[in-house]
């Protein structure tokens, strides 16, 4: 990661600032924010990777109910006390993490510790000491380090004790030292893979602070509004929501993230051809995107009139192998075959060409895989599926070749900048995921977002590409999706409901 992605990331954290704690019918609500982000946003993704049907009853007295602030339709944050007397945090609730971190006051090295609250053991009487070393990496150069210990938090007017954080003593990285937020409170599922998570909502669950093993999310996305949102654990508020939730399962990982499946795409009335027999997605209420896989990132761009960036890549296997790969298609070959067999992409483990003969050749080969291939492999892999997508519209080859050239003018910028015209969103088209066999669909007004620059009208599509390895997932969806439609988390029966937002 360079500095450029460093200092996209840096302003995707920047400006979260207030709080409001407020008591309302026995209802104790913590006010949060949304945090600015600034246009270039991918690398925020790119460094984060990463049952049984019921009723619930609405939130009672005895569910905590934290009210959120909004900035921007961007990032929600809340206030958390720890120890006692408390000492006050402002921090995201995040469902793509498994801890809870705040920087420590024995954090004196780190820029980014400078500049946020800390956490002083010393000022608790209710501090334990564990002092089990820890660490986190976030991409290849976001790295914090420090120690677990225990402490009491209190989270919407319940105190939860003995509750695990993370103290960090060291924050290399230079992301967080303009972040208004001091920490995270995760709210995804226990880590397999690490026996030291230990989550507050189980936390909560274990030392009967809940009327039900649910957490429920809605994010106002009016930028204006005083109320940003709320997240209720314990109940769900029926002010925030209309109609019933589609339940689906969670996918289980070893990741320990809320994933599920989704199903077809559709852009406007038409069907994509994505993920008709299904495709993951992960939720992540830290995350003010809603990004997919670059091959279909693109059709949307190109149908929304984005500005995209030409590939040559994609223009050189169009023209040399569009014919071929509409052929081989046809005659039933494995679409994952195709490129391989057109010797442009991996057989197996090894990226080999055919026409290097010689054993040594194939050795040169596998150490000197170049970069030039791998593009060539991906921009393959693309005009396959784009092919495929419009031979099952019954499109003529001429009329495949040409779309296809199309979209090789609408590859994302590399900074994933989608900039669209903003005298065209009223013609855009609707986008629609399939989940549960329900249509969950956003009209242009929901996924372009409109700022002011320098005098000038900038309009942005929420939509990003973000190629993500199995098991992270193929879809990330961020607030622009819980704005849109309000989430239940049911940890108790495994799954995920969404319910359109009001």
């Amino acid at each position: 990661m360079g500095v450029n992605n460093l200092f996209q990331i840096l302003c995707f954290w920047a400006i979260i600032s207030c709080f409001l704690p407020l008591t309302i019918s026995g209802l104790v609500r913590i006010s949060l924010k949304r945090a600015h982000l600034q246009h270039h946003q991918t690398s925020f993704n790119e460094i984060r990777f990463s049952r049984k049907l019921g009723t619930f009853e609405v939130a009672n007295v005895g569910d905590s109910i934290i009210y959120l602030k909004n900035y921007m339709n961007t990032q929600f944050y809340g206030e958390i006390g720890i120890g006692t007397p408390p000492q006050k945090f402002a921090v995201i609730f995040d469902t793509a993490i498994s801890y809870l971190w705040v920087p420590s006051s024995k954090c004196n090295s780190s820029v980014a510790c400078d500049f946020h609250h800390r956490y002083n053991s010393s000022n608790s009487s209710t501090f334990t000491k564990i002092g089990t070393p820890y660490d986190i990496i976030y991409g290849t150069e976001a790295k914090l380090i420090g120690i677990l210990n225990q402490d009491n938090v209190e989270i919407g007017g319940l105190l939860v004790k003995n509750q695990i954080l993370f103290e960090v003593t060291s924050e290399d990285s230079l992301t967080l030292v303009h972040a208004k937020f001091d920490g995270v409170v995760g709210l995804a599922f226990p880590d397999k893979s690490d026996g030291n998570a230990n989550l507050i909502w189980h936390t909560m669950a274990e030392q009967g602070l809940l009327e039900k093993k649910i957490f429920s999310i809605w994010f106002n996305m009016d930028p204006e509004a005083e109320l940003g949102g709320e997240i209720v654990f314990g109940g769900v508020d029926p002010n925030h929501f209309k109609g019933k939730h589609t339940y689906v399962p969670v996918i289980q990982n070893q990741d320990g993230i809320w994933q599920i499946e989704i199903g077809e795409f559709f852009i406007g009335n038409h069907s994509s051809g994505y993920c008709q027999e299904g495709c993951p997605a992960v939720l992540d209420s830290g995350s003010p995107l809603l990004s997919g896989p670059s091959t279909v990132i693109i059709e949307i761009n190109h149908a929304i009139g984005a500005k995209g960036v030409k590939s040559m890549e994609c223009k050189e296997v169009v023209s040399q192998y569009g014919k071929i790969i509409y052929d081989l298609l046809k005659s039933g070959v494995n679409p994952d075959k195709v490129c391989s067999q057109i010797s442009l992409c991996f057989i197996g483990s090894q990226h080999l060409r055919n026409d290097l003969k010689t054993g040594q050749e194939r050795q040169n080969r596998k150490e000197l895989t170049s970069v030039t291939d791998d593009l060539l492999c991906s921009a393959c892999q693309k005009t396959v599926t784009w092919t495929q997508n419009q031979m099952k519209q019954e499109k003529t080859i001429k009329e495949i070749l040409k779309y296809v050239r199309k979209l090789c003018h609408s590859f994302p910028a590399p900074a994933g900048d989608v900039v669209v015209p903003c005298d065209r969103i009223k013609r855009m088209p609707n986008l629609t995921l399939t989940i549960g066999n329900n249509p969950f669909t956003f009209t242009p007004q929901q996924y372009i977002r409109t700022t002011e620059e320098h005098d000038k009208k900038i309009c942005r599509s929420q939509f990003y590409a973000v190629d993500l390895p199995s098991p992270a997932g193929s879809w990330i969806f961020g607030n622009v999706f819980m704005g849109v439609y309000h989430s239940v988390f049911d940890f108790g029966n495994q799954r995920v409901g969404f319910a359109e937002a009001v």
